[in-house]
């Protein structure tokens, strides 16, 4: 893959379960990739970022409403840690995830989809993952 061709990847991470986002190889536009299990994270992780195609990583930083730092810091925290030892070289950024789920559920209503789908927390997640990292895409952007 050329040096120019790469994607970012975004991750809204939570207790339970994780949304994962990509950008096109481009870097212009984030889209929903998938949820996975927190206990599956790393090896999922894996499997991506050895195709060769990911250049970074976008995490949500979970900063409360004051813009303070928020009670799950430390948990994301400890994730950036874990992969910065597994995947050196990996660049990874922090990107404040404030409302990124309230922003996915109103996204969720206004495209039409159907109260059933909607409730399924997945579809949120990953969702989040791609407002997460379509904020750095835009606020990034040369």
């Amino acid at each position: 893959m050329s040096a120019d061709y790469y994607r970012y990847l975004g991750v809204d991470l939570g207790q339970k379960r994780t949304g994962l986002a990509h950008t096109d190889l481009l870097r212009t536009i984030a889209s929903p990739l998938e949820t996975v299990l927190t206990s599956e994270l790393m090896t999922r992780l894996l499997e991506l970022i050895n195709t060769g195609q990911y250049k970074g990583l976008v995490v949500g930083w979970p900063l409360e409403t004051s813009g303070k730092e928020g009670k799950s810091v430390e948990r994301v925290r400890s994730f950036i840690n874990q992969v910065e030892k597994q995947f050196s070289g990996l660049e990874i950024h922090k990107v404040d995830e404030r409302y990124s789920s309230e922003e996915a559920s109103s996204i969720m209503v206004l495209s039409g989809m159907p109260k059933k789908k909607r409730q399924e927390k997945k579809r949120v997640d990953q969702i989040a993952a791609a407002i997460i990292l379509q904020r750095f895409l835009d606020y990034n952007s040369h």
